[in-house]
């Protein structure tokens, strides 16, 4: 099976803003995107960064039938899930009240074989 995640990656970056940090780690039978992005509204942390997002694309379902799709159905696909990442990402609030040095809470988002590929 062809390997997807960069493509997956690529899509998930193109919704953030320009200085997000985007990760794929790898291991587990998920597909798991790691995303966080500088935050600008606290003056007094300059570098302070977003609450991770943590996406898991459940790969024994969504990948693999994403993968035996064809190209139009793949587009489609591309499709629903930037317009469940947009609708997700309109209703999240990125910013906390962590301290420095300490990890904010990470939110996940689950994207099903339905949510994915219909």
């Amino acid at each position: 099976m062809k390997d997807f995640s960069e493509h997956f990656r690529e899509l998930v970056q193109g919704l953030l803003p320009p200085d997000s940090r985007v990760l794929l780690p790898s291991g587990g039978g998920d597909l798991i995107i790691l995303a966080t992005w500088r935050l600008t509204s606290d003056p007094t942390r300059p570098t302070k960064r977003s609450r991770m997002i943590r996406l898991i694309l459940v790969a024994d379902e969504a990948v693999e039938d994403y993968a035996r799709a064809s190209d139009g159905l793949r587009l489609a696909s591309d499709s629903r899930l930037l317009a469940l990442l947009k609708d997700r990402l309109a209703t999240f609030d990125p910013n906390h009240d962590s301290p420095r040095g300490v990890n904010p809470p990470a939110v996940t988002w689950t994207v099903t074989t339905l949510d994915l590929n219909g």
